[in-house]
Formats: C-alpha cells, structure tokens, sequence
C-alpha cells in the first residue's frame, strides 16, 4: 500500500490541486476581457489540467508495474477516475462554491483532457521503450 501511495503521490496532489482551484469562490476570480470570452481560453486550462491528472496517474500505475493492476486497467481507471473528478467539480462549483456555476463544455472540456493526457503518455511510454530497446 505505501508503494501504491508514493507511486500515485503526485497524482493525488494534482487531483486535490484541482478541488482547490475549482473551489475558488468566483468573486475572487480576475475578471477577463469580453473579446476573450470568444476564444474561452478557459477550456484550454481545464485540458490541461486534467491532460496532467491523466497522465500523472498513469506514470503511477507504469512505476508500480505489474503489482497492482494490468495496463489496460490502468487506463481505464485513470481516465474514468479524471472524468469523474471532472463531473464532481462541476457539480461543486453549483452547488458549494458561492458566485461559481457548472458548465457542461467544462465538464466536455475536462474529458477530452482525460483522453489527451492518456495519449500523450501513450506517446511518451512509447518512446520511451524504443530508446530503451536500442
């Protein structure tokens, strides 16, 4: 168990990160320009951060190769794992967050940066595994 632990340590962090950036009342957010607005630099932010969950967390299954879980699980359980995270924060900033509201293109969002970081690291663990075959 501690493995598994300092395995996903910085997944975990990067979830809880997550929770406390979406827990940011509105108020206290910076306000953004209207010519912005068109572009919604915002959803760019919620790709990445959940690309980095996704990713993070499939490092942490690929260290603890072969004890936990097979790799196909993994994916699966880092992708549903940062889709729901997705759904909760969404669902938190409704109904906890004082002048916070849910966004279903959010929440789309954060899903494709579920799938973006899997397969940046896909892309990754590949290289890395050619170079290591040479």
């Amino acid at each position: 168990m501690k493995k598994l632990f300092r395995h996903h340590l910085w997944d975990i962090l990067w979830g809880l990160l997550i929770i406390v950036l979406t827990g940011i009342p509105g108020t206290m957010l910076p306000k953004v320009p209207a010519f912005i607005d068109l572009f919604q630099p915002d959803k760019l932010v919620h790709i990445f951060i959940f690309s980095v969950l996704v990713a993070l967390m499939m490092r942490g299954f690929i260290l603890h190769e072969g004890k936990a879980v097979s790799r196909d699980l993994a994916i699966l359980i880092s992708i549903n794992t940062g889709i729901l995270l997705g759904a909760l924060t969404e669902l938190m900033q409704k109904y906890i967050v004082p002048c916070r509201s849910a966004s279903i293109y959010d929440f789309i969002a954060d899903s494709f940066g579920c799938f973006i970081g899997w397969w940046l690291f896909s892309i990754w663990l590949k290289r890395r595994k050619a170079k290591a075959a040479e």
